[in-house]
């Protein structure tokens, strides 16, 4: 079943332009991406983007809980709008360091960037991936290791029922 209400893949990239209630500002920021990306080649800037933004994604995440007074990590899957969020989250990040350039060319380049597989937001998912795989390695369950006097112990308490 379709939710009606969700948003498109659009308008959550342009909510998430938008700062400080400005929608028509990050609406223009989102088209003239668009024609920047055409006027670079591009014959679908829409499906570009779209397919840019899901080799973003991460599919998995890690959840931190606390067990007593450790802190242990655990690997996750994410939803894929949780995912996009993390996408989008970083590529935001990413521009508030580069504040020299334009906003909209650092937007195009980290998107060409992503194409080929390279850029911050990149680097950014494999960190995570990173993270990921240190808590699939330190967190599965160990088995105890049963020393020879408990296991002769339990030897015996067996013998009585035979």
């Amino acid at each position: 079943m379709v939710n009606t209400f969700d948003k498109t893949f659009e308008k959550r990239l342009i909510n998430a332009f938008m700062r400080k209630g400005n929608y028509i500002k990050a609406e223009r920021i989102y088209f003239t991406v668009l024609n920047r990306l055409t006027t670079l080649g591009i014959q679908n800037p829409y499906k570009f983007l779209r397919e840019t933004l899901i080799k973003m994604t991460p599919i998995m995440g890690v959840v931190k809980k606390k067990r007593g007074v450790k802190e242990k990590i655990y690997p996750k899957y994410l939803e894929p709008r949780m995912g996009e969020k993390y996408a989008i989250k970083w590529l935001l990040k990413k521009l508030e360091k580069s504040k020299g350039d334009l906003l909209i060319n650092n937007i195009v380049d980290e998107f060409l960037k992503a194409s080929k597989d390279q850029g911050e937001v990149l680097k950014e998912k494999w960190a995570l991936y990173k993270e990921v795989r240190y808590a699939l390695s330190f967190n599965k369950a160990k088995k105890k290791k049963v020393s020879f006097i408990e296991s002769k112990i339990k030897a015996t308490k067996r013998r009585k029922w035979y």
